[in-house]
């Protein structure tokens, strides 16, 4: 808990490549800091949409910004459990740092994309605040829109989740072609951490809470959250 207090002050720049720098800034980048620091009037308008399928499984990033043309450019990020059979001395930290494309947007296709968060409910605010477990399956939607900041969340399973319309057409244009994974059923779905898991070797856990103004509590590092939960590093 002394080293995360220590790392109080690291704030996200955007999406991190470096699996050492993304565990430092990962909650700052839920929160959307930097967007919501550049968030103005005049500037572009920015999304950035996580899709957490348990955080040491499977995470999807896309960070959508404007253009003055009316499209806008993607920048998408998924992170998988490492393949350590594959790891590669010339890059020891490759195996971490995901498959990551860009691409552009028309107009067209950009509109579509703010029409479905519209019909999403992503610009509303979140009705009330939730508890969301690293090892659960969510989206957090975050970003700028006409220079008001907007912040919400869909957790699995809920009426919330079933309501999304924007995963389809953010799925047709994914440049990364990873395919998303397959969602459990809701029987099955994850909604608490893993009993013991303060003792279990496998991967990191923790818990976040968030609201229509963002993850809660105290903030910049691994960002304004509570933390619920610890680190447990993965065998080599």
């Amino acid at each position: 808990m002394m080293a995360c207090a220590a790392l109080a002050a690291c704030a996200s720049a955007g999406p991190a490549g470096n699996p050492v720098e993304r565990k430092l800034t990962w909650f700052s980048y839920l929160n959307g800091d930097d967007l919501r620091v550049a968030c103005a009037q005049d500037g572009p308008d920015r999304f950035r949409m996580v899709f957490n399928a348990d955080y040491n499984e499977h995470v999807r990033t896309y960070d959508v910004t404007g253009d003055p043309d009316g499209g806008a450019s993607v920048a998408a990020r998924v992170i998988k459990a490492p393949d350590l059979a594959r790891v590669d001395l010339a890059d020891p930290v490759g195996a971490w740092k995901g498959d990551e494309a860009q691409t552009r947007l028309s107009p067209t296709q950009y509109a579509m994309l703010v029409i479905r968060l519209y019909e999403s409910g992503a610009f509303q605010m979140l009705p009330e605040r939730l508890r969301l477990p690293s090892n659960s399956f969510y989206w957090l939607v975050s970003g700028c829109r006409d220079g008001q900041w907007f912040f919400t969340a869909y957790p699995y399973p809920s009426d919330r989740f079933a309501d999304i319309r924007f995963a389809e057409p953010l799925g047709a244009m994914d440049p990364t072609g990873v395919a998303p994974p397959r969602l459990p059923s809701p029987a099955d779905a994850p909604r608490s951490l893993p009993p013991g898991s303060r003792q279990q070797d496998g991967g990191v856990f923790f818990e976040i809470e968030v609201s229509g103004k963002g993850l809660v509590g105290p903030h910049l590092t691994l960002g304004p959250w509570p933390f619920a939960g610890w680190f447990t590093p993965r065998n080599p």
